[in-house]
């Protein structure tokens, strides 16, 4: 068998239709180089386009973050970190949902004096239930709301 030198062996690729080319590079698909400019690179307007594909310009109208003209950013589901403590000697029921006893949600059990985290969207809402399902006292979480506490009393919520 014989070696053949490099540019032969190209050439005899290329000839028998084997070649292998390099992809040509790809620019985002807002334009412009996302680093240069000067301007917001998610498409606030007045420099590189939007890295990630929105077809930003000057009018700042990319949806990726709010532009220079003040349009608002994208709308999706935000969520909320809240804290739930127990200021009660008990355990008690706890109801993450619109209806206790006749509407779909999660119940559950917190114990005395415990403190615990749970993600949550503004406008959940969650009760303290007694044994029979019923709801005792609803709070509603808000998109500033970040703790909840179970009163003394056992039978109220507040919400900060």
């Amino acid at each position: 068998m014989r070696i053949l030198s490099g540019s032969i062996l190209v050439a005899a690729l290329f000839a028998a239709g084997c070649f292998i080319s390099a992809p040509a590079p790809q620019q985002p698909a807002g334009g412009g180089d996302p680093y240069g400019g000067g301007g917001d690179p998610y498409g606030g307007g007045g420099g590189g386009g939007d890295p990630y594909g929105g077809a930003a310009g000057a009018s700042g109208a990319s949806g990726a973050s709010p532009g220079a003209d003040g349009a608002p950013g994208p709308s999706g589901p935000t969520v909320v970190s809240v804290t739930f403590r127990s200021a009660c000697p008990n355990t008690v029921r706890l109801f993450f949902g619109d209806k206790p006893k006749f509407g779909s949600g999660t119940y559950t059990t917190m114990s005395s004096n415990t403190v615990t985290s749970y993600s949550m969207a503004p406008g959940a809402t969650v009760w303290i239930v007694d044994d029979s399902d019923n709801g005792v006292s609803s709070a509603s979480v808000s998109g500033s709301t970040r703790e909840i506490q179970v009163t003394s009393s056992c039978n109220g919520l507040s919400a900060r």
